[in-house]
């Protein structure tokens, strides 16, 4: 944490951060198989700034929070074709914030009110587990062996998590015991996005922490509303093991297109600098009805200083058709996160 002041300014706590998240990803297909040098979007490359100074006058403290992504060959993006995607910054948050005693209010690009609350783990391997299996991986596509029709493995299996970023208007009420709540309106690709979300944690032979959370995205035409509802819960006991699971449920009202669910739990075990879990995720109907992908996978997290993680995980994709037979898509991820 840094302080500034000056003659024309109250004092400011400006606090930087930043990491380079970076592996080598092997990704087995219909088409065989390829090595990629890869920025791992389950947690990408970023820098960022919070400021914050205290106003006593009005007994608020006021703030910004500005952070840029910076991925080159992100791993939810090359696929056999394309192994080099150059990279670019990207805009994930740009917001002003007032907080009191009301709680706290934020204007500007940033998390929903939801976001996050479908990937709620405790088990200390998000950084290659992620609750979203598609972010490692994603272009990668599964191919029918006799029409050769190619589905992305990033459209079949999603997690479905909320709108993440955006432009938006959003409260966070004072906590209500172990209970937070937030509500958030905005817009986002010019459509109306409202959500509502709501977390705890508490102890419990260890700890437990879970979210829950709802939106609503106005596209219009045959489309209309589109709804999403889901949320996470996962128990760290005090041996080290852990338990997650998450659902979430994505609905409109265009009856061509098929409402989608998302299931996942994990196994984890978390014991000093090591974590590790074995992971199951399904996603139906997202691009078809009657679809339905699965992910299996293991995860291994070092952490030797708390600035760096390395890590090894595998994933094993399938996808079930009503008509046609898919090629498995594989694949194999080892990297290190250094944070700054």
């Amino acid at each position: 944490m840094i302080s500034l002041a000056s003659a024309e300014t109250p004092d400011i706590d400006v606090e930087t951060y930043g990491q380079v998240n970076l592996g080598y990803m092997m990704g087995d297909t219909g088409d065989g198989s390829k090595s990629y040098v890869v920025d791992n979007d389950n947690s990408a490359s970023r820098v960022g700034a919070k400021l914050s100074g205290r106003v006593e006058e009005l007994n608020v403290t006021v703030g910004a929070h500005v952070e840029l992504e910076y991925q080159h060959n992100a791993s939810n993006v090359v696929t056999p074709d394309v192994r080099n995607v150059d990279g670019e910054f990207s805009e994930r948050q740009l917001n002003l914030f007032v907080q009191g005693d009301f709680g706290k209010v934020s204007l500007g690009q940033g998390d929903g009110a939801a976001n996050g609350n479908v990937e709620v783990d405790l088990s200390g391997t998000k950084v290659v587990s992620f609750t979203n299996p598609a972010l490692v991986g994603g272009a990668l596509a599964f191919i029918d062996e006799a029409g050769g029709t190619q589905v992305a493995l990033k459209s079949a299996m999603t997690d479905q998590d909320f709108e993440s970023r955006y432009d938006r208007l959003r409260y966070d009420a004072p906590a209500l015991g172990p209970v937070r709540l937030a509500l958030s309106q905005g817009v986002k690709d010019s459509n109306d996005v409202t959500e509502l979300g709501a977390r705890f944690s508490l102890p419990l032979a260890g700890k437990v922490s879970g979210g829950l959370g709802y939106s609503v995205k106005d596209v219009g035409g045959v489309t209309g509303d589109v709804t999403t509802l889901g949320g996470s819960l996962s128990w760290l006991h005090d041996s080290g093991v852990n338990l997650t699971g998450a659902y979430s449920r994505v609905e409109d009202d265009d009856n061509a297109n098929p409402d989608s669910d998302f299931y996942l739990v994990k196994l984890g075990y978390k014991q000093g600098r090591h974590a590790v879990d074995l992971h199951l995720a399904e996603a139906k109907d997202r691009v078809a009805d009657g679809d339905t992908a699965e992910t299996l996978g293991v995860g291994y997290v070092y952490t030797p200083v708390p600035w760096l993680n390395l890590y090894a995980g595998y994933n094993h994709h399938t996808l079930d058709r009503d008509s046609g037979d898919y090629d498995d898509v594989n694949t194999l991820l080892m990297g290190g996160n250094v944070k700054f």
